[in-house]
């Protein structure tokens, strides 16, 4: 018996996953070592109940507030945030909780997707997240084809996860069907992240700057924020050609890039 959908809410991006294949990649396996489970916008709790048979202290965020009855069954009411994922509170909710590792599982509304992943990032408790991207935007986290793929969700991701692909949902996976295609990517926090949380920010300027024109040349672009002289200095001592195009980067110049610029 599938599930019976309210209306879908369109100021909300409402699409309800209806594909038993995909809700199973996206609910398991429970990542190793987490000890809470948060699932922002589980809507009419879809992937709630599977994430809930592991048994592990499990809060969900969720705007529309018609869900509300069907959640709390699911995840006792008092474990529900009725609000906004971008404005949500997670120094409050770490103060309170104290969880040392939280896997973060959500159909991503795609308006929000990219903003929402930053702020994930950010957050060293965020150890594992499971999260539904449009296509576009997840093969820009993590492109299919490397070759002149480089850009800054890329790297920003990358320099805080191992990332992998976990599953396509054709738009008939949906109620009602999205007009793209959607991707699922995994997320595993590094033990030892490539660029400190400290310098997140810094390197995100870096990364905005560099690849605001992925298509022109990389000296070029550097000149107009960093000036002549050390935009050279440091194109050198990374070893890169100012001629190079930003999206045709490899990962390590970008990182060697940034160091060599500071």
């Amino acid at each position: 018996m599938g599930h019976r959908f309210p209306m879908a809410n369109k100021s909300f991006g409402q699409h309800f996953l209806n594909s038993p294949t995909v809700i199973k990649k996206i609910t398991s396996p429970l990542p190793e070592g987490v000890d809470a489970i948060v699932e922002i916008g589980p809507g009419p709790a879809v992937l709630t109940p599977h994430l809930a048979a592991y048994k592990k202290p499990i809060f969900v965020i969720e705007m529309d507030e018609r869900f509300v009855e069907l959640l709390a069954p699911v995840v006792g009411a008092d474990n529900i945030f009725r609000q906004d994922a971008l404005l949500f509170d997670w120094k409050a909710f770490l103060e309170k909780h104290n969880f040392k590792s939280i896997w973060l599982v959500s159909n991503l509304p795609y308006n929000v997707s990219v903003p929402l992943t930053l702020s994930f990032l950010r957050i060293p408790e965020i150890t594992h997240m499971t999260l539904m991207y449009q296509k576009e935007v997840a093969q820009k986290i993590l492109p299919n084809d490397p070759r002149n793929a480089m850009g800054s969700l890329h790297a920003m991701c990358l320099s805080q996860f191992e990332l992998q692909h976990v599953v396509y949902a054709p738009p008939g996976a949906f109620v009602p069907p999205p007009k793209v295609d959607s991707q699922v990517l995994g997320f595993k926090r590094k033990a030892n992240p490539d660029i400190p949380l400290s310098d997140i920010d810094s390197f995100e300027s870096y990364l905005r700057l560099a690849f605001g024109q992925r298509r022109k040349q990389l000296g070029g672009i550097l000149k107009n924020d960093w000036g002549a002289e050390k935009t050279q200095t440091a194109l050198e001592k990374a070893q890169i050609s100012p001629q190079i195009r930003a999206e045709a980067l490899s990962y390590a110049e970008v990182l060697k890039l940034f160091a060599s610029s500071r």
